[in-house]
C-alpha cells in the first residue's frame, strides 16, 4: 500500500482544538441506525455495532482526538525491561510492497499519537476493506448489467429484423436507402447530381429563394409552351377534319352531277350498291396495329424530357431535405397544379400559382399521425424479472422511436435523413457502475443532467464528467405504414414467418384448434372395412390401364383417412385388404374413393361412393355397390378409350362392420405413466409390455465389473 497522510486516509480529519472528542449524539444515532441497517456485505452479529461510513457519506470526513499515550499490548511492539523490541512474528508482519513507517511496530509515539491510534480507534481498515467489498460487488453488478444489456440490444435487433423481413415478404415493394449519385461513378460528381445527398446547412446556401424562384419560373413558362403547343395541335386537327369532310362532300357532288349528265344524254348511269363493302381479309391484330394510338395525357406532365434537370421534378429528395415534412408535398402540388393547366385550349389558363410555404407548416407527430400509437413491434424473449435487472436506458423503445422518426412518403424510396441536431441520441454502453445504475435517466443532450444531484454506490456526487456523453446515431428511424392495411387478405402470413411475431390467421387458428382435439372424437366407434375388389374402372392412363387405389374417410374428418396399396395396370383390381376406419359416428357418411396413381402431378379420381349410416349400423354392410363414374376427361387420348371411359359402371365388392367400442373418454390411470413408473409405482398394474420394457432397460445397463479377490472394483 502506497503511503497516504494521516488526513486522507479513509476520510479522518483532525480536529484543530486539542481535546476535542467524537460527539455522542452521534453514537446515539449510529447506534439507532445500525440495526435497521440492510447492507449485504455486513454480517448479522455486527449489525450492532455503527457504521463510521455513514459519517463519512454525511460529512466527508471522521472526527477524531489525539492519543495521549501508546498501549502496552500491540503499540510498538513488545519490549523487554530494558527497554529492547523483541523481533517477533508481529515485528516481521508487513505486507508485500507496504512501506515499514505504516506498520505501528516500526512507529514512534509521536506517530502512533497522531495517526496509527486513530487510524486503529475509528476503524480506518475495515471501512478500507468494506469499501473495496462494495467496490467489487459494484464492479460485478456492472458486468452482469452491462452483459444482461448487451444480450437483450442483440434480441430487441433480431426481433425487430424478423419483424421488418415478415413486413418485406409480405410487401410487394419496399424502399431502399437512398445513396448519392457519386457513389456510382465519377461522373456523378457536380453540383447538380450531389443535391439530393447534401445536408441541411449546404442545402440552405444553394436552394435559396430565388434559386427556388427561378425553377418554378420555368416550370411555368414550360408548362405555357406545352399548352400553346397542344391548344395549335388540336386546332390542326379540327382543321384537317374539315377539309377530309368538304373534300368528300365535294367528291359526293361531282358523282351526282355526272350522274345527272348522264341521264340527261340517255345513258344508262353506273349501278351503286349502297351496301356493298369491300371484303377485308385482316386479322384482328392486323386491324388493332392499323388503327392509330390514342393519345393519352400523362399524370404528371413534369415527367417530359422537356423538365429534365429541374429542382421541383428531379431533386425532390432535396425539397424535401430542405423542407421537412412538407418540401415533397408542395412539390407534388405544385407539378400537378402544373399538369392541370396544360390541357389545350383558349384562352390559355393561369399559371400554376406558388405553394405557400409558410402556411403550410410541419404538423406535430401526435396530430399527424394517429397510428403512430399502435406500433408494431416484436416482443423479445425474455421474463420481466430478467427485463427489470437491464438498464432500460440504452433500450430502443419503438413508441421514443417512432415520435422521433421521419415519415416514409414515397413507397420505392427512404426519405431523407433529418438535421444532427433533431435525431435520438444514443446513449454510451459503458461497463461500469456509473452508466449500468438502474437510476440513470435518459439525456436529450449533453448537459440536462448538470443541475442535478446525482450519487453513486458509494454516496459520492456524480457530475457531468463522470458521465459518457450521448452518441449521435449513424442511422435514422423511419415510419413505414403496416402492409396489413393495403393488403386484400389482412389474414395472410408467409409461411416461414415467427409464431411469436406474426398473428395467427384464422385457418391456422383452425388447425390448432383440430390438432388440439381429442381423437378419437368422445361417442364414436371404429370401423373394420374389407376391400374386396372392383371391376368396370376407367382407362385413366394414356397407355390404357390404370393404377388404382382406394380411399376410405369419414366426411369432415380428415384424420380418418385410410387407404389401400396400389395394385397396377388393371382396370379389374383385386385388393382382400382390411382397413380400420376411426372416429365414425352415427348419422355420418362414410365416403370411398377411387384414384388412379399417378408419378408425376395429382391422382386421377376414378370413382366414388357415399355409405350412408343406415347401410353401416347395426348389421353392417356386405355385398357389391355400384359406383359413379367420376373420370374427367383430360390432355389427348385415343377417341375408343374416351367412349369406353364414359360408358364404365364401376362396382366395388365390400365389406363394413361398426365395432361396440364407443369412446366415452375414460382414459386409465397408467396411460400417463412411463413403464418404469407402470411396474415401480404403488398400486399400479403394470401390463406385460411394460415389464418387457422394463427388463430390457436394466440389461441395457448391466455392466461388467472386474472382481480382485474378496474385493468388488467399481470401474471408472
Amino acid at each position: 500500500m502506497d503511503a497516504v497522510s494521516p488526513r486522507s486516509e479513509a476520510g479522518l480529519a483532525h480536529e484543530d482544538r486539542p481535546g476535542m472528542s467524537l460527539e455522542s449524539g452521534d453514537y446515539a444515532a449510529y447506534a439507532e441506525q445500525a440495526p435497521g441497517s440492510s447492507s449485504p456485505l455486513r454480517p448479522q452479529a455486527t449489525l450492532d455495532f455503527p457504521d463510521r461510513r455513514e459519517e463519512r457519506h454525511r460529512r466527508g470526513l471522521i472526527k477524531f482526538q489525539l492519543e495521549n499515550g501508546v498501549p502496552d499490548v500491540g503499540g510498538l511492539g513488545w519490549r523487554s525491561r530494558g527497554g529492547h523490541l523483541l523481533k517477533n512474528q508481529t515485528y516481521f508482519a508487513s505486507k508485500p510492497g507496504e512501506n515499514m513507517w505504516n506498520n505501528p511496530t516500526h512507529a514512534g509515539v509521536k506517530t502512533w499519537r497522531e495517526y496509527h491510534g486513530p487510524k486503529l480507534r475509528t476503524d480506518a481498515q475495515l471501512m478500507d476493506r468494506m469499501d473495496r467489498l462494495e467496490l467489487e460487488q459494484a464492479q460485478w453488478d456492472a458486468k452482469k448489467g452491462f452483459v444482461n444489456t448487451f444480450r437483450v440490444q442483440q434480441l430487441d435487433r433480431f426481433y425487430a429484423q424478423k419483424v421488418e423481413n415478415e413486413q418485406k415478404e409480405m410487401a410487394s415493394q419496399w424502399a431502399p436507402h437512398k445513396r448519392a449519385k457519386s457513389e456510382v461513378h465519377k461522373k456523378h460528381e457536380t453540383l447538380t447530381a450531389d443535391l439530393d445527398s447534401m445536408p441541411m446547412k449546404e442545402l440552405k446556401k444553394v436552394l435559396t429563394p430565388r434559386v427556388l424562384h427561378g425553377d418554378r419560373e420555368a416550370i411555368r413558362n414550360i408548362t405555357k409552351r406545352i399548352q400553346v403547343e397542344e391548344t395549335w395541335k388540336q386546332a390542326w386537327k379540327h382543321m384537317e377534319k374539315a377539309r377530309y369532310n368538304e373534300t368528300r362532300a365535294d367528291l359526293e357532288h361531282r358523282m351526282t352531277y355526272n350522274a345527272m349528265l348522264q341521264e340527261l344524254a340517255g345513258q344508262s348511269g353506273r349501278a351503286r350498291d349502297p351496301n356493298h363493302r369491300i371484303p377485308n381479309h385482316c386479322s384482328q391484330r392486323v386491324e388493332e396495329i392499323a388503327k392509330p394510338t390514342e393519345v393519352v395525357a400523362p399524370d404528371d406532365i413534369t415527367k417530359r424530357s422537356d423538365y429534365a434537370g429541374l429542382l421541383h421534378v428531379d431533386h425532390r429528395h432535396a425539397l424535401e431535405a430542405r423542407f421537412p415534412g412538407q418540401g415533397h408535398q408542395l412539390t407534388k402540388a405544385f407539378t400537378q397544379d402544373a399538369s392541370q393547366r396544360v390541357a389545350p385550349g383558349w384562352p390559355p389558363p393561369e399559371p400554376p400559382a406558388t405553394p405557400d410555404m409558410t402556411s403550410s407548416k410541419k404538423a406535430s407527430r401526435s396530430d399527424s399521425s394517429p397510428e403512430r400509437e399502435s406500433v408494431r413491434k416484436a416482443s423479445a424473449p425474455v421474463v420481466q424479472s430478467r427485463l427489470g435487472k437491464v438498464q432500460a436506458t440504452f433500450r430502443q423503445d419503438p413508441h421514443s422511436l417512432a415520435a422521433n422518426s421521419t415519415e416514409q412518403y414515397l413507397p420505392t424510396a427512404a426519405p431523407p435523413p433529418p438535421d444532427q441536431p433533431s435525431t435520438l441520441l444514443k446513449e454510451h454502453l459503458a461497463n461500469d457502475s456509473v452508466h449500468m445504475s438502474l437510476e440513470l435517466p435518459q439525456r436529450s443532450d449533453h448537459t440536462s443532467r448538470s443541475g442535478q444531484s446525482e450519487k453513486d454506490t458509494f454516496g459520492r456526487p456524480v457530475t457531468t464528467a463522470d458521465l459518457a456523453p450521448p452518441k449521435r446515431p449513424v442511422t435514422y428511424p423511419v415510419a413505414v405504414k403496416t402492409v396489413e392495411g393495403q393488403m386484400e387478405n389482412p389474414n395472410w402470413r408467409p409461411k416461414r414467418a415467427h409464431g411469436a411475431l406474426a398473428t395467427a390467421t384464422p385457418r391456422e387458428v383452425d388447425r390448432s384448434r383440430r390438432s388440439e382435439e381429442r381423437w378419437p372424437p368422445i361417442g364414436s366407434q371404429t370401423l373394420d372395412v374389407v376391400i374386396g375388389s372392383a371391376e368396370g374402372l376407367p382407362k385413366a392412363d394414356r397407355a390404357g390401364h390404370s393404377d388404382p387405389y382406394i380411399v376410405c374417410q369419414v366426411e369432415g374428418k380428415n384424420r380418418s383417412k385410410v387407404k389401400t396399396t396400389v395394385v397396377t395396370d388393371t382396370e379389374n383390381p383385386v385388393w382382400n385388404q382390411a382397413l380400420v376406419v376411426r372416429g365414425w359416428k352415427r348419422g355420418d357418411y362414410l365416403n370411398i374413393t377411387v384414384y388412379d396413381k399417378d408419378l408425376l402431378g395429382a391422382d386421377d379420381m376414378l370413382a366414388a361412393v357415399q355409405i350412408d349410416t343406415e347401410d353401416i349400423w347395426p348389421n353392417g354392410f356386405h355385398g357389391r355397390i355400384e359406383m359413379s363414374n367420376t373420370w374427367n376427361p383430360e390432355g389427348r387420348m385415343d377417341e375408343s378409350i374416351r367412349r369406353h371411359n364414359l360408358e364404365c359402371r364401376p362396382i366395388l365388392e365390400i365389406q363394413i362392420l361398426a365395432r361396440d367400442d364407443i369412446n366415452r373418454g375414460e382414459q386409465s390411470g397408467n396411460q400417463s405413466l412411463d413403464p418404469q413408473q407402470m411396474v415401480s409405482m404403488p398400486g399400479a398394474q403394470p401390463t406385460i409390455g411394460a415389464i418387457c420394457d422394463c427388463l430390457d432397460d436394466f440389461e441395457m445397463q448391466l455392466k461388467p465389473v472386474p472382481r480382485l479377490g474378496n474385493f468388488w472394483m467399481t470401474p471408472r
